[in-house]
């Protein structure tokens, strides 16, 4: 489990109005909630913030600074422009290292060399997953091995091994992932048979 800090202030003014007054000086605003913790209103350096995400990623364990109080939080959520996906909010949530937390966890695919080829193609179409554990048991990403993976036997949730540390909330039948036809099959089995004049019989008269 990573960890890292990040400083914030208490921001006393909210609504639209006042956060967007907020990210044109160069901060994000946020607020922090959750066990033992009264919600609080805040507001972090957008770069310091961009940095974290960028090297340790949104399921980072943080000591958010907030006032000379230090709160051991997670990032429940961020709030991304639509069209140019820049953070314009984040939520924070305390946390008890003794009390399980739940989470989505990107999946990272291992053993891709050798199934793919000109007939094949690895289909991810699950990319994360919910589970539910204890904060310093959250893992960064869960690998999964497609190795092994054929035409017609995707990989669900409940075929796959998890780790003991952690719940998985998703439903076992939910797809993975899975290999599909792609490409071009070989000429002789994709040509059409050339129809001339010659095939033609003409029809005889009673």
């Amino acid at each position: 489990m990573l960890k890292s800090s990040i400083n914030s202030e208490i921001r006393d003014r909210v609504g639209s109005s006042a956060s967007n007054r907020v990210r044109s000086n160069g901060y994000i605003p946020g607020i922090v909630y959750g066990y033992n913790t009264e919600p609080k209103t805040i507001q972090l350096d957008r770069n310091e913030l961009n940095s974290i995400i960028r090297n340790y990623g949104a399921n980072v364990l943080l000591d958010l600074k907030v006032d000379g109080e230090v709160i051991t939080s997670m990032i429940k959520e961020l709030q991304r422009d639509p069209i140019y996906r820049e953070i314009i909010h984040v939520d924070f949530q305390s946390i008890s290292f003794d009390k399980p937390i739940q989470a989505t966890v990107p999946i990272t695919l291992i053993g891709r060399q050798g199934v793919e080829d000109n007939y094949s193609t690895i289909q991810h179409q699950l990319r994360e997953i919910n589970i539910e554990c204890l904060p310093q048991n959250l893992p960064e990403s869960i690998e999964i091995s497609v190795k092994d993976l054929a035409f017609g036997q995707p990989i669900k949730i409940g075929d796959v091994e998890f780790a003991q540390e952690f719940t998985v909330l998703n439903e076992s039948k939910e797809v993975i992932v899975s290999l599909a036809r792609a490409g071009r099959l070989d000429d002789e089995e994709t040509e059409e048979p050339l129809i001339t004049e010659k095939d033609f019989k003409p029809i005889e008269e009673d």
